[in-house]
């Protein structure tokens, strides 16, 4: 295939993939999906399945019912407003489709242990006292790369940083301000770690076309929860445990809408590991209780 097609293939399947991540319980269709690529509904299909692994009906539901998934295991809401809030009606419906992709209903799921692939590995897990600066940021615009692997996996991760700055430097969008930035849409618990989507990111302050594998996403503003680590990304894991199940649980303050995200304070190809400084943003709204 000439480069040339293979960009616009992968630049139409980006517009796809973002407008089902902002209207998810809308249940976008192959029709719409396609005309919003530009793209005949045929090939469409073909191309989708060929660049993400899946076919889109496929994905569309996959991605649906772990964000349910999720609302199981961090949230209290019940299944009628679970159901009521990503389209599914009735708590029926909503039970029925559920135990078909996980194979066990809602309420035992919401039941058992919470990592079921064990990706925290908490008996290794190291307990931290965080006190996370929590404040208001501004609304980012950046450009991304997207990788479909397990979380930190050596060399997607190596490979799509290496092709994003080569992009950034081609394209001369460097400058003092620009923050690089890593977004994890998946909640590993749940999500197989084979599906668990990254995207690969640096900030923009003009405007820059989409182009093959790089797109244009928008990161909320809003109150955040701003974690830092310094040394190794190997301690992200422990971070990211303490957040979730002992920093936040215990906190004034409950998820809102939006991904958490990394920041990038410097190149670890220039610093000594241990001098390596990463913070976190974890997307928050108090409790209206606390």
């Amino acid at each position: 295939m000439k480069k040339a097609t293979q960009n616009e293939y992968e630049k139409a399947v980006n517009k796809a993939i973002d407008y089902i991540n902002s209207h998810l319980f809308e249940t976008p269709d192959i029709k719409q999906l396609s005309l919003i690529a530009n793209i005949s509904k045929y090939h469409f299909h073909r191309i989708f399945k060929s660049i993400i692994g899946e076919n889109i009906g496929e994905y569309t539901n996959r991605i649906k019912l772990e964000y349910i998934a999720e609302h199981l295991q961090m949230t209290r809401y019940n299944l009628d407003e679970i159901a009521s809030k990503t389209g599914y009606g009735t708590k029926y419906a909503l039970s029925k489709a559920f135990k078909k992709h996980f194979g066990i209903s809602p309420s035992a799921f919401r039941s058992q242990e919470k990592d079921p692939f064990n990706f925290f590995a908490r008996n290794e897990r190291a307990i931290i006292n965080l006190a996370p600066d929590i404040r208001e940021i501004e609304e980012k615009k950046v450009i991304y790369i997207r990788i479909i692997s397990q979380y930190g996996a050596n060399e997607p991760y190596r490979t799509a940083w290496k092709k994003l700055g080569k992009f950034a430097k081609e394209n001369n969008l460097i400058n003092p301000k620009t923050e690089f930035l890593g977004l994890s849409f998946d909640n590993p618990t749940i999500t197989l770690p084979k599906n668990c989507r990254f995207y690969a990111c640096f900030t923009i302050e003009e405007e820059v076309k989409p182009s093959g594998p790089f797109g244009i996403q928008s990161i909320n503003g809003g109150l955040y929860a701003i974690f830092t680590l310094k040394g190794s990304y190997d301690g992200l894991l422990n971070m990211y445990y303490n957040i979730y199940m002992k920093w936040l649980p215990k906190s004034n303050y409950k998820l809102r809408k939006g991904g958490a995200f990394e920041k990038y304070l410097n190149n670890p190809d220039k610093v000594a590991e241990d001098e390596i400084i990463t913070e976190i943003y974890l997307p928050i709204s108090p409790k209206i209780n606390a």
